[in-house]
């Protein structure tokens, strides 16, 4: 019975009698845990702010022709590279020549008709010093000469009244036929100055039948093919400026305030995560978008060997400020739990001796190495437990190694604020 009695007592009790002891409040004590202290230390690291961005082509250009024709030669495609002034497409140009021969014939025609040599400077021409008004000027002095000598006979009763009339009549003729003239070699002055504009033309026409790449870049896409009639404007190829990429990043905007222009960015790209390229900050955004909260800012990147690629998807760091002092310690003194992080230090002994240990919520940064960032809820200096793993608030311990501080060796970063 004494047995059986045994078996139905609570196991706590029956924990209390194995262990040969029991707490304050009925359960059995539970040993100190032996603990080592250490010092939180302090770290001179840059302050970066972790943002994500995407490369972008520094320029993005469709060309195309400015006239229309039939596409003769295209000799690039998708994913060539092309230098500064290559021959990207060409039109045929037979049509184009013919109509440069026609306007340099009408530039011959309208000098001739002015009577002045070929090439001549038309701002410089005395239209009263041309043939046909020289002509007409003659014709004029002649007939204001014959008026006068009619008049005078008319006077002395030598001719009949009529002859005067029939004089300046005359006359009047001759002045009508020189303003013509002066009419005349101003229209052709006119019509040379044409000339020489649709000769221009013609000739620009024919130039714009070559499209030539206007800086060095990548072919992107191909929108045509030889022997297509295409009209003017009509895409050829779209081209891409890949050296220097852009970066584009959208920065939180409790963080937009701590970005400037100059500031270097370090990244890596996805699916290359373990080479890191780096930026300056050319570009920041006016404002702060209201649909995500976030600032677009802009880095260029150098991509002389052209393996980075626009649109590849890139995970950045922002260097705020070059050196600034941070509070580390070792990532196994911070014990998280429920998303709340904790290092644990010691309480001064009781009356009784007895020492537990005191939890202390703290914000964490950038991982270092072995060490972690302390961002709040700490202070450099402060005596913490080297090892937090399994503590609780107020559990009883026992200080059973030398404290001192660490410094992390690593200098890499691997996490951020």
């Amino acid at each position: 019975m004494t047995m059986l009695r045994a078996l139905w007592v609570p196991g706590p009790v029956l924990l209390v009698a194995a262990c040969g002891g029991q707490g304050p409040s009925g359960l059995p004590a539970r040993p100190p845990v032996a603990v080592e202290l250490i010092t939180s230390a302090t770290r001179e690291l840059p302050r970066k702010a972790a943002v994500s961005g995407v490369l972008a082509a520094q320029e993005e250009l469709v060309l195309g022709f400015e006239v229309t024709g039939r596409v003769a030669t295209l000799d690039v495609d998708v994913g060539d590279v092309v230098a500064e002034g290559t021959v990207v497409a060409a039109l045929a140009t037979r049509e184009f020549e013919l109509a440069v021969q026609r306007a340099k014939a009408a530039i011959v025609a309208a000098e001739a008709k002015l009577g002045v040599r070929a090439g001549a400077d038309l701002e410089q021409v005395d239209v009263e010093a041309t043939p046909s008004v020289r002509e007409a000027s003659a014709v004029l002095v002649e007939a204001k000469a014959n008026r006068e000598r009619v008049a005078e006979m008319v006077q002395e009763k030598l001719q009949p009244q009529s002859q005067l009339e029939t004089a300046e009549a005359t006359l009047g003729v001759a002045t009508s036929r020189l303003q013509k003239a002066r009419d005349e070699v101003s229209t052709a002055l006119a019509e040379a100055r044409l000339a020489r504009v649709e000769a221009l033309q013609a000739e620009k026409r024919l130039a714009d039948c070559v499209v030539k790449a206007p800086w060095p870049g990548r072919v992107a896409a191909r929108h045509a093919a030889i022997g297509q009639v295409v009209q003017a404007g009509t895409p050829i190829v779209t081209l891409l400026r890949i050296d220097p990429l852009r970066l584009r990043l959208r920065v939180p905007d409790r963080l937009a305030s701590d970005v400037a222009i100059g500031q270097l960015v370090e990244f890596t790209v996805d699916g290359a995560e373990g080479v890191q390229r780096t930026g300056r900050i050319v570009r920041a955004g006016p404002a702060i978008d209201r649909g995500d909260r976030t600032r677009l800012i802009e880095a260029a990147v150098e991509n002389k060997d052209g393996a980075l690629l626009p649109g590849a998807f890139c995970r950045a760091q922002i260097v705020t400020a070059p050196a600034v002092p941070v509070v580390v310690v070792p990532r196994t003194a911070v014990l998280t739990f429920a998303g709340v992080n904790r290092v644990f230090s010691v309480a001064p002994a009781d009356k009784d001796g007895k020492q537990k240990a005191k939890g202390q919520i703290v914000q964490l940064g950038r991982t270092i190495g072995d060490d972690v960032e302390i961002t709040s809820g700490l202070a450099a200096g402060a005596s913490i437990v080297r090892d937090a793993m399994g503590l609780m608030p107020e559990m009883l311990v026992v200080v059973g190694g030398p404290a001192g501080g660490k410094t992390a060796e690593d200098p890499k970063v691997e996490g951020q604020k």
